[in-house]
């Protein structure tokens, strides 16, 4: 048993919660909080270790805000998730800084790109739905809603950065992340996630 299963575990029995779906609820509930909490602190303990670990914390904060209005590509397997994860942001985070050099004349053309396919896929794919959790059409306005609302804010965030602070390494690092998010909307992001899993079930056993 998980540590996740087994801290809900002892709610379900601590309130003593009968009711099966409250159960299910509880324990999935369990599942995603401390997947997600387990993948923000190795990522950044990696980070941190390959001296990215600053990059990697903007990185991370801003992604939230995409994956919970837009959604995006899910891989298969939790422990999948978390290679990926850690794999993605410090090798996009060590890119930012190796060439951050020859990109200081362009930022502000990045930061229009950024913006512009962030606001071009959101209108065409978000919000994402999960197979495991359909939205509403309710669900789907406010959603929508609220992913536009993050591109802009991402433009209000980064253009103040950009005119305000003479080294834009946060603000690349920040491009190059919500340009991989954004991706994850897409069916390329789907197919990408799909070859990532099969290659990581290739190499890696089947845990039982």
């Amino acid at each position: 048993m998980s540590f996740s299963e087994k801290v809900a575990a002892y709610l379900i029995k601590n309130k003593e919660i009968k009711n099966d779906d409250q159960q299910e609820i509880l324990v999935f509930g369990a599942q995603v909080f401390f997947g997600l909490l387990s993948g923000i602190v190795i990522t950044l303990l990696v980070g941190y270790l390959i001296k990215v670990h600053v990059q990697v914390f903007y990185m991370l904060l801003v992604s939230i805000f995409i994956r919970k209005t837009a959604g995006g590509a899910h891989s298969e397997d939790p422990f999948h998730c978390l290679l990926i994860t850690v794999f993605v942001y410090n090798l996009l985070a060590y890119i930012a800084i190796k060439t951050n050099f020859l990109i200081q004349d362009y930022m502000g053309l990045i930061i229009l790109f950024t913006f512009f396919y962030g606001a071009i896929v959101v209108y065409l794919k978000a919000p994402v739905e999960s197979p495991q959790k359909p939205l509403s059409d309710q669900q789907k306005k406010i959603l929508r809603s609220l992913s536009f609302l993050v591109v802009l804010s991402l433009l209000l965030f980064q253009s103040i950065s950009y005119f305000y602070n003479g080294n834009q390494l946060n603000n690349y690092a920040i491009s190059l992340i919500v340009i991989w998010q954004y991706l994850m909307l897409t069916s390329s992001g789907d197919r990408l996630m799909l070859f990532l899993d099969k290659y990581l079930n290739i190499i890696i056993p089947k845990r039982r």
